[in-house]
């Protein structure tokens, strides 16, 4: 669960025993946790957490909620509680939270479902490819069949500008302009583009890359 450690933490609850129980668990896994039991919203602002855990009992659990969905759709909320009405049930599969936990958690439940949590973060970070090829977004790191392929860092610039137009194609001009930016002059040409793209189809996967001529290049998504 090495991911949570480098993850922040927004526990609301509004039982100060609970909170205090959970509290010292919570801080075990996660690089900061933050607490309250008012203002939840007003939290999420100024600390802005990764991972929010809350008591759906909370009198404005719901409505946080709901607001958060607006503001964020990718957020991991975790929701821990004795509320297990089926109306409850049903918001908690409207807004995607990740996990639904009833108190009192068993410590190898609560484990068990963080590190399903850390899963889905590891994931988070990934697109996945055809021909069994996974692009890593932050570290711009290529893998096929879990084999880092290595590319050069025009390669892998390029290959981060395909990504990104999720199987549009790209212009030789989108390319020139993205792959070599300040560095482009009047040596850099269209030529320059194939060749580029010449290098990168061998270390890759036949037909990752599909291109239109006159058109331009796009990953097959």
């Amino acid at each position: 669960m090495k991911n949570l450690k480098n993850l922040t933490l927004l526990y609301i609850d509004f039982d100060d025993l609970e909170r205090k129980k959970y509290l010292s668990l919570f801080k075990k896994y996660f690089k900061e946790v933050s607490v309250t039991e008012k203002n939840p919203l007003e939290f999420y602002y100024n600390y802005k957490p990764d991972v929010v855990i809350i008591e759906l009992l909370v009198p404005t659990a719901i409505e946080f909620a709901k607001k958060i969905r607006e503001i964020d759709d990718k957020l991991l909320l975790i929701a821990i509680t004795r509320d297990s009405t089926v109306k409850t049930l049903m918001s908690v599969i409207e807004l995607s939270f990740s996990s639904y936990i009833i108190k009192p958690i068993d410590k190898n439940i609560l484990e068990d479902e963080l590190i399903k949590l850390s899963e889905k973060i590891q994931d988070r970070d990934k697109i996945y490819l055809p021909y069994f090829c996974q692009w890593d977004i932050k570290s711009k790191t290529l893998f096929h069949k879990n084999s880092v392929i290595f590319l050069t860092k025009k390669e892998s610039k390029l290959f981060e500008l395909l990504i990104r137009k999720k199987g549009k194609f790209c212009s030789d001009d989108d390319i020139l302009f993205f792959v070599w930016g300040d560095d482009f002059n009047k040596s850099i040409t269209k030529s320059s583009v194939r060749t580029l793209i010449k290098n990168l189809r061998k270390k890759l996967p036949n037909g990752l890359i599909e291109n239109q001529y006159g058109v331009g290049y796009k990953i097959i998504a």
